[in-house]
This record gives C-alpha cells, structure tokens and sequence, in this order.
C-alpha cells in the first residue's frame, strides 16, 4: 500500500467485499498476507487518513503462492466541524488559535494578520496591513516614519498622523493619554499576529472611535521557543538585524528581542534609524493565576524630506523642496528647516488572570510609560519637545453560561506632558515661546452580553460610558514677551498673547446591538451585522497650537488654545466571512453618520494649523479580503497556487454647509492590493503583487487639486525553511513608477497675493513621492 509520493502506509484494514469480514492489516513496509481460494476477489481498504478504495485482484496458484500489486491510497479531506470550548486553559497571553476563535465570536469587521517576518520585509505597519481590508495606510517616506493609517476615515487629517485608532500591545494601550500617538514606534516584526477590530468592534478593549483598535501580540517563550537570527539589507542603505529568543521552564517562560534598522532614504534629507528592546516573562502560578510582565523601548530618529509640486515629482522624486522660488515653486524649506522627528518611549506592563470558578475569569492589566519626543514642523517653523508619562489600569470580568457570557470592564488611564514649543533657526531649538502642562484623564466602564439562541444564531449586546478630561495649562513664564523670528531680516522680535490655559471635559454613552449567524452544513459560513455609535474627543495636537501670518518665512506669532467640540457617530454595518481549507473571505459594508467630524487644516500660505468640527458628514464603504488555492499538484504533488486580494472602497462626503455633496480629503476612493504566490512542497515560493489606486483622490475639501491615480508592482521569492534558513529576496515598484504615495490635506487651496499671473496651485508643494524602485533580502537562522 503506497501513497501517491510512493511512502509506504502501514495499518490499512484489508477486507475481502464479498463477506465484509476483516481479514488483515498493512505492515510497516506497507505489505499485506490474505489467504484466500483462486478466482476475482474485490478488496477493499480503509484507513481513516485515507479515502475509502477498492481493487479487483485475480488470484491465481503459483510456486512462491505470492502476488505483487501497487495500490495506491488518496489522502481524505476531513472538514472538522467548529466546537466552542468554554473550559479553555486560563492564561495572560492567548495562543494564536484562541485569538482567531475569539473573531469569530464579534459581530462585525475584523481580521488577524499573522506575522511571518522569516519570510518578508516587516519594517513597517504597512508591510504588516498590507492585505487587510479596510485598512489604508499611505506611505509618506517609506521608512519607520509616519505613515497615514486610516480604518472608515479616522484621523484621514492628521498631517502626521497621530490619532483615530486605538493602538495596543496586548491589549494594553500604546496611545497617549489624550488618545494621540507615535505610530512609528509599532514594530510588528516582533509579534506573532496583529488584530484589527473596526470601529465600535473594539468595545471589548474599551475603545468606540470611528476606527477602532490595531492590537500587536507579542511572542512569548511559551508558543515561539528557541533562538532567531535575522539579517536583511536593501537598497538606499538599507540595513536591520534582529535577535530573537524564548523557553519556557515548567511554570515559566520569557521571551526577549532586540532589533534595530537604518536607512539612508531614497530621497534627500530622507534618513532615519530605528531601535526596539522588546521582553516579556510569564509564570503560570496555578491552573487558577497566571501572570506576565512586559518591558518595550522603542527608538525612533528620521528626517521629514516634505513634499514637492506634481511637476517637480514627475522630474525627480528624490529631490526635496528648499522653499520659495517664485513662479516657479512654493513650499517648506525643507534644507533650511531641516524637520524630523526624535521619540522615545520606555513602558512596563502588567498582565494577570485569575481564574475564580469553572464560569468566571478576571483579567488584571497595569502599565506606565515614559515619553520623550522631538518633532521638528516641516510648515509651522517651529520645534516641539515633549516628555511625559502615562499610567493605566484595566479590570475586565468574564462569567460564562449555558447559553451565554457577560463581560464587564473598567478602564482608567492618565497622562502628563510638559510641551515646549521653540523658535526653528536651521533646524535647532532656539528661543522658547511656549510651555504648556497638559493633563489628561480618561474613565471607561463597558459590559457585554453574548446570547446564543442557538449553535447557529448569536446575539451580542454592548454599551459603553467614558468621560475625559482634556486640560491645558499655559505656564510660559512671561506671555506678554514670546519671542518670534523672521528668516528674512535674521532678527528675533516679541509678541503678546494671554495666558492660554483651558479645561475641557467629554462624557458619551456608546451603545451597540449586533448578530451572528452561522450557515452551512459545518456552520463554518458566518454572516454578521450590528448598529453602534461611536466617540472621540480630540487631542492635545488639535486643542493648543500655533499658527504665523502671511509670511511664511516668520515663526509662530499667535498661540492659542480653542474648544472642540467632541466626534461622535452612529454606523450600520453588515458583512459575512469564511475560513475553509481551499478558500475564503471577510467582507463588510458599512455607513457611519458622522457628527462635528475633527479635521485639521494646513495652509501654506496662511501658515495655519488648526482644526475645526464639522457638522456632518457621511462615511460609507465596502471592506473586501479573499484568499483561494484555485490549483494544486500542478507540476509536483502537494504544490499550489493562491491568489488573495484586498479591496477597499471609501465613500466619505460632507452632507451639509459650504461643502455639501463634495469629497472628504485624504482617503482614496478605490484601493485595491494583490498577490498570486506559487509554493512547491519543499518550501520554494515566488509571488507577484500589486498596489493600486485606480482613481484619482481629493487633496483639498474644495476638490480642486487630486492626487493621480498610480499602480505599482512587486515580486517576493524565497525558501520558507531549509535545514535551519529561511531566505527571501522582494522587489517593491519594480517598474520604477514616478507617483504620489500621499500628499499634505488642505480645507481649501488659497493662492498668495503676489504678481505672477502664471502661478497656480500646480506650483504649491503637496505631494509626498512613493518610493522609487527598491530590493530587500533577507536570512533568517533559528536554532
């Protein structure tokens, strides 16, 4: 008895069909002995990895009284019908199977990213939630700095982009405080998976903004034993090394990274570096208490190329902008201002569960991080240093039931940011002209009631209460003495402005009511849909400021502090997913009502930058991601070809005021990404990918000037494992395209007051180039 490879398959029942009696069984060898009279027999054999198989053999007397025949067995495909397990081991960090399960028991859009950084660049959050639907991330430099992450609109105005998502490390937040962050301090090379829940999806960490959470699981030395080395390099001066390692001893485990990258940039003034300490030690006290302690720095340095005119883009993406040059160009100078950005932040965590009874489970969670961050402006001529902290603590109670399960949380957290705004001159802090204390607090009760009417039939019911407190305190030393300076002269001067100190508080009650429904024979065809409202108040990075006047060649000379009114939304959602062994799919469609919508303004000519409420707009979609295996056994047994897609579409507009019926800047309408990936069965693959934006976006909320539409093209080849290597080599717009990744979002496009009738908005600097044709390589050594 032989499989199709020619491997021998011991322990196959033989029987004679004529009397259905067991007769024999296969030895090791695969062999078999049957006695029985002359003449046609039918035999059959079973085995429960294979299909069931019948032969007609002619048994004939000869002298050895042997006969020798190939059979070969096909291997069964055995569909496993899905069981929830309510007396799953207790513990502090779920395994990745865990996670996946808990998905499926959310009414609505989400998805789980499984990190695989052997086998492909994991630099960036792009190159983590590249194929996830829903999430647009557009590159500004395509390095570690600060990319546009955008989930059903969030924060599509932050120019860089700092809030609208609620960001994780194990369920434990990695935002400020006041809800902002530094999103280029995530390194998902070190986790194992990263989740997306979109919108009020992420209730069950406590978070209702419009884009809901991105949650990074770490590795820990319980499921990601042993030691990894890595080494990649790439063009433009790319280079990065990771140590990785993990065990676990009886109760314990511990894990530990360490990683760090560096590039020159494929643009002037485009270097940055990066550093990332990453541990965690786990100890499993009882079946009843399990424990794990987390430390995470993280280093960032990277410099702000800016952006260009589309003409000056199309010429040489590489170049940077050096200012005004009129007619012929206007924007930052970015050679004499030199911006970039310089953060670090250490932080300590705490995550315990206790198990109080077969149906209960509470989940303790702590953390403290320190803030240190430099953020040189690229328009506003000026520096920011901030350093601060943040504390927080979670509690969240699980009781399961025959026919449901109730979970109720507490979240509190708190921050302090002293925040120095000082003069720009070359790129250094020069005169100070602003300090503030900022001070946030932040509460949160939350509970949920999951009902199953049925195996197949689920209902779940959330609500949430939070109030924040958002309070600015203006403690520069003399107010009426803030000093400015003008580039042109060279000379510093005084201004005046009051004492600009606020208090602001938020409260909202975030209710939700959603379904599961399971279809199909294996219940394995889920369909989902739920009605939530959701929150956000603002930032500190909205709530105080600075602007300049119509010389943009002077330094803030107004600072202030203004009141906002909070973002709230109600959104319907409906959508369906599947998981199966050749193919599968998460789609949503979704529309939020949207209420005083949080949009920054940036404007050159003005030099403002600032945000305002707007009353109402609409955010509408559709979120798609397929995966299918359409052929094996093509050249080899057991190789394949898959194909999976993502593709999101955004239809967000004003619905009211001066801009009724147009377009929301900054999220394209159409983005699509692709890839087909053949893989033999000792572990060789090659793919080909795309990225496209097949229509052109609004930069401006006026929809007057629009980012080009652009498709780029990608390979990725490699050996998923040889002995103890992995290798792959990927190639990134191999045709070396000339396009737009992103651009900085306007109100409205106002022209200075100057007398060259032939200057246009096609020569006002708004467009960040996409990196230009690059190669990676990568090998990877596990002990």
């Amino acid at each position: 008895m032989l499989t199709k490879d020619k491997e021998a398959i011991a322990n196959v029942s033989v029987a004679l069909k004529s009397t259905n009696k067991f007769a024999t069984t296969t030895d090791a060898n695969g062999y078999f002995k049957l006695f029985t009279s002359e003449g046609k027999h039918t035999l059959v054999f079973s085995h429960m990895s294979y299909e069931l198989f019948e032969a007609t053999v002619n048994i004939t007397e000869n002298e050895s009284n042997k006969h020798y025949y190939e059979i070969y067995l096909k291997e069964k495909r055995i569909e496993l019908r899905e069981v929830a397990i309510t007396g799953q081991t207790l513990s502090s960090a779920p395994s990745l199977e865990t996670i996946k399960m808990q998905h499926k028991m959310i009414a609505g859009g989400t998805s789980v990213a499984v990190m695989t950084p052997e086998v492909q660049r994991l630099e960036t959050i792009k190159d983590a939630l590249k194929y996830e639907p829903g999430v647009v991330i557009q590159e500004f430099f395509g390095a570690n700095d600060q990319p546009r992450l955008s989930i059903r609109g969030s924060g599509i105005q932050s120019n860089p982009q700092r809030r609208g998502v609620y960001l994780l490390q194990d369920g434990i937040p990695v935002n400020f405080a006041d809800g902002s962050f530094i999103i280029g301090v995530m390194d998902p090379a070190i986790s194992e998976s990263v989740e997306v829940f979109k919108g009020a999806n992420a209730l069950r960490y406590g978070a209702a903004t419009l884009g809901g959470a991105v949650n990074f699981n770490s590795r820990t030395g319980r499921y990601a034993p042993g030691i990894q080395l890595k080494a990649e390099g790439g063009s433009f001066g790319y280079a990065q090394g990771n140590l990785m390692m993990g065990n676990h001893w009886g109760k314990a485990d511990g894990f530990l990274s360490v990683s760090g990258s560096r590039q020159d940039g494929f643009r002037q003034h485009n270097q940055n570096k990066k550093m990332n300490v990453a541990g965690n030690v786990g100890y499993r006290f009882s079946s009843n208490i399990d424990s794990r302690i987390y430390l995470n720095y993280s280093y960032i340095n990277f410099n702000v190329p800016g952006p260009l005119t589309m003409q000056m883009l199309l010429d040489n993406p590489t170049q940077i902008n050096k200012g005004i040059s009129l007619p012929y160009y206007m924007g930052p100078n970015i050679e004499r201002d030199k911006p970039g950005r310089e953060a670090e932040i250490l932080r300590f965590a705490n995550r315990t569960a206790f198990r109080l009874s077969p149906q209960t489970d509470i989940t303790v969670s702590a953390y403290y991080q320190l803030i240190k961050d430099r953020f040189v402006f690229p328009v506003v001529l000026s520096t920011q240093r901030s350093t601060g902290n943040d504390a927080g603590i979670s509690i969240q109670a699980e009781h399961r039931m025959d026919k449901g399960k109730l979970t109720v949380g507490f979240l509190e957290s708190h921050g302090n940011i002293d925040r120095k705004g000082h003069i720009n001159v070359n790129g250094l802090d020069s005169y100070m002209f602003s300090k503030d204390n900022l001070n946030a607090v932040n509460l949160t009760f939350y509970t949920e009631y999951h009902h199953r009417f049925s195996e197949r039939l689920h209902v779940i019911g959330n609500v949430q209460a939070v109030n924040n407190e958002r309070n600015s305190e203006d403690v520069f030393p003399d107010p009426e003495l803030r000093p400015w300076y003008s580039h042109s002269s060279h000379k510093y001067r005084y201004f005046y402005s009051y004492s600009q100190s606020m208090d602001q508080q938020f409260r909202a009650v975030n209710p939700r009511i959603g379904f599961i429904y399971n279809a199909g024979k294996n219940r394995d065809f889920q369909f989902f849909g739920n009605v939530s409202t959701s929150y956000e108040p603002p930032t500190f990075d909205e709530l105080v400021g600075t602007k300049v006047t119509e010389n943009i060649n002077t330094s803030p000379k107004e600072f202030f502090a203004i009141k906002l009114d909070k973002q709230s939304s109600v959104t319907a959602e409906i959508g369906t997913r599947h998981e199966g062994t050749r193919y599968g799919w998460n789609v949503s469609l979704y529309r939020s009502w949207v209420k005083d919508e949080l949009l920054e303004i940036k404007d050159f000519v003005l030099g403002v930058k600032e945000t305002k409420s707007y009353p109402n707009t609409i955010h509408q979609g559709i979120e798609f991601g397929a995966i299918a295996v359409p052929f094996e056994n093509i050249f080899r047994t057991k190789d394949k070809i898959s194909v999976r897609a993502m593709y999101t579409y955004s239809d967000f507009y004003f619905s009211s005021d001066d801009y009724q019926g147009n377009k929301l800047a900054g999220v394209p309408p159409h983005y699509l990404t692709a890839a087909v990936e053949y893989k033999s069965p000792d572990k060789l693959f090659f793919s080909l990918n795309a990225e496209s934006q097949p229509q052109r976006s609004p930069i401006d909320h006026t929809n007057t000037v629009y980012q080009p539409a652009f498709t780029i093209f990608g390979f990725r080849a490699g050996i998923e494992q040889w002995k103890n290597f992995s290798f792959y080599v990927e190639g990134k717009n191999i045709l070396n395209k000339y396009y737009a990744s992103s651009y900085i979002i306007s109100d409205q496009i106002l022209l200075p007051p100057i007398p060259f009738p032939e200057f246009t908005v096609d020569n006002v600097a708004f467009f960040m180039p996409g990196q230009t044709r690059t190669f990676y390589v990568g090998l990877t050594y596990k002990l």
